[in-house]
């Protein structure tokens, strides 16, 4: 890519990135997810971005009632009418808010009351209503019920921001479907390609065996935990192999999977000698929202993913060689057929994988969309007509001369996941 830097004959725009919490630490895929969006952001806009986290904005202390309360009004805590009105009051200063999570929806209505001609833009990490649905009736987090209200109305609102991104065209089609508009962007979780030739060599003439390995990545959330705890009783005791369940916190669930052939490992410092020394990944994922961004990490690494169409949900698993399976049989038939072809000396390495990652997730790939979207979000801003400039308080001029602002230089990836 090009390092040149876009001209701008302009000031550049005051932005403010707003979430709830800060990432101290990558913490699961939502962390990386909003980790690559803002670096994302302050490469468009050459770092001028101010941050705004929520639970550091608000005053109040952190309680179940405090929760509550918020919701009965009709707000996703920490951001109620308190910090509503805080956020009136420094809003003027800004000409364009990026609000990462929607279940904070009415934020982007509270300040378009201090700035009408405030653009805004909005990225949806799942359909929320859903997924805390689903937290209730799957889960058996009944208390998530007394928020459903809230998350409807702070997703309306969300979906009046002038750009709506979400990670997957399924969730744009249920956000069509519940509220009556899609997303304009289609952005999936940039994962900065890390892929060490010498260290998969490396991790390979280390673990020379005639066993089969399957790897399990993935934190201790709800679905997966559900998901690998079936593949433990179900599938696990009808294929050769063995099981490495590697992810933030399943080490706390090492007594319930405990199981020949089953190695819960749990937390690590670095994931990756875990891919290269399996022979594929297992992603036995049945229910959730959004993207799996453990997904585009094992292609990244090359790896075979043996999943359910849930886990695949946002990528296309056959430019990606994987094998999509649902049941208790096709997972049994599908590891039995890959344990063959590893045994009889079919490479690791799926280079296909490799490929559709290059093409479709790699950060340059990401980036070029993301972007474009922002130029096509500001360009409309700037042919605004005379009538409509003399209405509303002008923005700042936009005009953008000589190449995409996409063609800025990448630098300093994103961190990884775990």
């Amino acid at each position: 890519m090009s390092s040149e830097r876009h001209a701008i004959e302009r000031n550049e725009p005051h932005v403010l990135y707003v979430r709830g919490e800060r990432i101290e630490q990558i913490k699961g895929g939502a962390d990386h997810v909003s980790n690559s969006l803002l670096y994302m952001l302050r490469t468009y806009f050459q770092h001028s971005v101010n941050e705004l986290y929520l639970y550091e904005f608000c005053k109040r202390p952190t309680s179940r009632q405090a929760v509550l309360f918020d919701a009965l009004q009709g707000r996703f805590f920490p951001y109620g009418r308190q910090e509503a009105a805080q956020l009136r009051r420094i809003i003027p200063s800004y000409d364009f808010v990026f609000l990462d999570q929607s279940v904070y929806g009415r934020l982007l209505s509270d300040a378009r009351i201090s700035r009408p001609d405030l653009k805004t833009a909005v990225l949806f990490h799942n359909v929320e209503c859903e997924f805390y649905a689903q937290r209730v009736w799957r889960a058996g987090r009944i208390h998530n019920a007394l928020l459903l209200p809230a998350i409807l109305r702070a997703e309306k609102e969300a979906l009046r921001a002038d750009l709506v991104m979400t990670l997957t065209r399924k969730d744009s089609k249920k956000l069509q479907c519940l509220y009556g508009r899609s997303a304009d962007c289609i952005i999936m979780p940039v994962v900065a390609d890390r892929y060490n030739r010498a260290l998969a060599e490396q991790v390979k003439s280390k673990n020379k065996t005639d066993k089969f390995n399957m790897l399990f990545a993935g934190s201790a959330f709800p679905p997966n935990i559900e998901g690998i705890r079936w593949f433990v009783h179900n599938v696990l005791p009808q294929v050769p192999g063995e099981l490495f369940i590697v992810g933030r916190n399943f080490e706390k669930y090492r007594a319930q999977l405990a199981a020949d052939r089953v190695h819960v490992i749990g937390t690590v410092d670095e994931v990756d000698p875990w891919y290269y020394q399996s022979d594929c990944v297992v992603s036995p994922i049945f229910w959730g929202s959004g993207i799996k961004v453990k997904t585009a990490e094992a292609f990244m690494l090359g790896r075979t993913i043996v999943g359910t169409k849930e886990s695949f949900v946002g990528y296309d698993p056959i430019a990606a060689n994987a094998i999509v399976v649902d049941k208790e049989a096709q997972f049994v038939e599908a590891l039995q057929r890959l344990y063959s072809q590893i045994m009889s000396g079919s490479p690791k390495e799926n280079a296909q994988a490799r490929v559709y990652y290059i093409r479709e997730l790699s950060l340059e790939a990401q980036y070029a969309r993301f972007s474009a979207a922002l130029d096509n979000l500001f360009a409309k801003a700037n042919v605004l007509s005379e009538n409509e400039r003399q209405e509303i308080k002008p923005m700042r001029k936009y005009e953008l001369k000589g190449k995409d602002k996409h063609k800025r230089k990448l630098s300093e990836p994103p961190r990884r996941i775990m």
